[in-house]
């Protein structure tokens, strides 16, 4: 079994995870043969494997949750599908350097943890932002109330910290992103992705502050 890169970006729904995941794309790792579309709310890409959605919302939909039902760690641990079905979904899409980004995964991490493991060297790329500004890009985004999107982002919040610090006594490798940080300074995720491919520091620096806007932020 060959063995790649793999650059998991876990953080909630609005809380900066296109922005890093397009800065992973400018810097060469692969996201996906099938990438969402860019639309309103993303004006310059999702950066979000089709297929890994995909199955993500069917193993939700299993449980009776979706994105914003979101089930609890349990009712997902509950579930028992193939180790050797899921390691071959992931080797159809593994390249020497890839990356995956899906909100949804803080709800189906448990599932995909140990199979991702197997196939590849993972780096966390752990994104944070005020619950505040989520819940109010959310209400802008899906016109919903701010009570109906602190009901749907609280539980991926939960397990973000819970996932962390599972990960911190694993001792994992880890990268903490501040939104608002990397839209000011890019330099630092980009050192520390290039770092982890063996490259020098600011390779692709310019592509990624080309692509990076302030303006994001209001979204």
């Amino acid at each position: 079994m060959i063995r790649s890169k793999l650059f998991l970006i876990l953080t909630l729904h609005r809380s900066g995870s296109s922005a890093t995941a397009g800065v992973l794309y400018h810097l060469g790792v692969h996201m996906g043969q099938h990438l969402l579309k860019e639309n309103e709310s993303n004006p310059k890409g999702h950066f979000e494997n089709e297929e890994f959605v995909a199955v993500n919302d069917r193993i939700l939909h299993t449980i009776g949750g979706s994105w914003k039902k979101p089930p609890s760690p349990e009712l997902i641990k509950q579930l028992k599908i193939p180790r050797r079905q899921v390691e071959t979904f992931l080797l159809q899409h593994a390249k020497p350097a890839w990356g995956i980004k899906d909100p949804r995964m803080l709800l189906t991490f448990d599932l995909w943890k140990g199979p991702m493991e197997r196939v590849a060297d993972i780096t966390y790329i752990i994104v944070h932002r005020p619950i505040k500004e989520s819940i109010a890009s959310l209400v802008r985004r899906n016109d919903m109330t701010e009570l109906e999107a602190q009901q749907i982002l609280l539980p991926y919040l939960g397990n973000k910290q819970r996932i962390r610090e599972q990960l911190v006594e694993e001792g994992a490798d880890i990268i903490d992103v501040h939104f608002s940080d990397l839209l000011q300074h890019p330099d630092e995720l980009v050192a520390a992705v290039n770092q982890r491919l063996g490259r020098a520091p600011k390779k692709r620096l310019d592509d990624v502050r080309l692509f990076l806007d302030h303006s994001l932020k209001h979204f």
